[in-house]
């Protein structure tokens, strides 16, 4: 365990009661938040060496187990714009550091030695719980760490991403509010099978939440990433991640980016509005489902597919979008089933795009229902409703009400018809 000073620590003198450090009654008045808080003018660095801390420091306590982990908690750290206000290193023993705020960070640079606000280098069973985190770096960094738990964090207004995970797996980011950050609010680099969920990723100068080169096996599910200036959830060069329950509105880029050797990815029950470009697009990725989501009212279209091939479009809604519902450009052998597009300038529209399958979908009231060009070939195109108008539950009804009429009179004339020739008969 090392400390080092920033400015110049108060006088510490030991309690003979706990015979731990304690901060002079001075600089109590003068720091303290209340009761029980630490406003510390030296960073915390803590290298496999916690029981040297707890013995030393008030601000620490527990023994490393699962029922008493080590606790640092209500500490306020500046990282005096060098290194990392928080460093916890070589850690295999159960901790928490919660509701402590740590700002201030050195820069690095990017991936390797980024400071944060807190950050953890080959770290597990570790909780960060109800922190705060700004004017870092990056706000959370996780470094070559597993089965970590970040949860309820504020790591807003930092230089870079407000979390960043880099080689780290098996890890859940769960409830943060990240919002504000210059770069991705949440980023996974090369870091495989967390859990990413609940947490609110607003108006960062990134995407929302990116994963990022070889992060595979992730779940990102059940977010709020809105309003941010790249989009809201992308993904490049990463296989096999479900993306699933988040909310993906009003982004500048598109909702939802598979961008470039996405594979395999599972993409179901998202909502992507009123973005600037598209709901939901694929470039170069292939053999990923797309199911059950909604993208209407963006600026270009709902769903796009960019030369990418062997995909399963299937059971999403499309409306309202300025462009085309559903867009293949260089797309083949994909799969258009059972979707719902409905006053779009195109429902469907293929360029450049052969042997796909297209399917079983109800492409109400667009100006035009379907189109492909000269280019595109050996597309299948069956069992699917075109209507120019919507029709309604008032039109449904009208309909059916004339349909009765209709019959009744066809009825009555055969009627009469039958009765007339029975006389002639007679």
């Amino acid at each position: 365990m090392f400390l080092f000073p920033i400015i110049s620590q108060a006088s510490n003198e030991f309690d003979n009661i706990t015979n731990k450090k304690m901060v002079d009654k001075g600089y109590f008045e003068k720091n303290l938040k209340s009761s029980g808080y630490w406003n510390l003018e030296f960073k915390i660095h803590v290298d496999n060496n916690w029981s040297e801390t707890e013995a030393t420091y008030e601000w620490c306590s527990g023994s490393g187990t699962w029922s008493d982990p080590y606790i640092i908690e209500n500490v306020i750290v500046n990282g005096g714009n060098s290194g990392s206000p928080i460093l916890i290193e070589n850690s295999k023993v159960y901790f928490r550091i919660k509701n402590c705020t740590f700002y201030n960070s050195g820069s690095g640079y990017y991936p390797l030695l980024n400071e944060g606000g807190i950050k953890m280098v080959n770290v597990t069973k570790g909780t960060i719980i109800n922190n705060t985190a700004f004017d870092n770096r990056v706000g959370m960094v996780l470094d070559n760490s597993e089965n970590n738990t970040l949860s309820g964090n504020t790591p807003n207004n930092n230089n870079g991403e407000g979390i960043l995970l880099y080689r780290s797996n098996n890890n859940l980011v769960w409830g943060n509010t990240v919002n504000n950050n210059n770069g991705a609010g949440i980023r996974l680099y090369r870091s495989n099978n967390n859990t990413i969920s609940g947490n609110t990723v607003n108006n960062n100068n990134g995407a929302g939440i990116y994963l990022y080169i070889r992060s595979n096996n992730n779940l990102v599910w059940g977010n709020i990433v809105n309003n941010n200036n790249e989009e809201g959830i992308r993904l490049y060069l990463s296989d096999n991640n479900i993306l699933s329950g988040n909310t993906a509105n009003n982004n500048n880029g598109a909702g939802i980016y598979l961008y470039q050797y996405n594979d395999n990815n599972n993409i179901s029950e998202n909502i992507a509005n009123n973005n600037i470009r598209y709901g939901i697009l694929l470039e170069e990725s292939n053999n990923n489902l797309v199911w059950g989501n909604t993208a209407n009212n963006n600026k270009r279209s709902g769903m796009y597919l960019h030369h990418s091939d062997n995909n399963t479009l299937s059971g999403n809604t499309a409306n309202y979008n300025s462009d085309r519902g559903i867009f293949l450009h260089y797309g083949n052998n994909n799969t258009i089933s059972g979707n719902i597009a409905i006053n779009n300038y195109y429902g469907i529209n293929l360029i450049f795009s052969n042997y796909n399958d297209i399917i079983g979908n109800k492409l109400f009231d667009n100006n035009i229902c379907y189109s492909k060009d000269e280019t595109s070939r050996e597309n299948t195109f069956k069992s699917n409703l075109c209507v120019k108008n919507e029709p309604s539950e008032a039109d449904w009804i009208i309909s059916g009400v004339i349909g009765i009429i209709i019959t009744s009179i066809i009825l009555i004339g055969l009627s009469v018809l039958f009765w007339q020739f029975k006389r002639k008969v007679k």
